[in-house]
């Protein structure tokens, strides 16, 4: 008998090559998700600081 083909637990899609369980269009996709998160959370960071009247210490 064949072998059951591994499928991404993100995307369903069969594929041959997994890193953990995620084929490498999906975990592409949620560590861009995960950089722009971060950015977001800095920029508002820097707003609250400003706001509180603390000068910014970004150049």
């Amino acid at each position: 008998m064949s072998e059951p083909s591994k499928k991404c637990m993100i995307c369903a899609k069969p594929t041959d090559v997994l890193k953990g369980g995620i084929c490498q269009p999906c975990q592409d996709r949620i560590r861009r998700e995960a950089m722009g998160e971060q950015a977001g959370v800095a920029d508002r960071a820097e707003r609250e600081i400003s706001r509180q009247g603390i000068p910014s210490t970004k150049k």
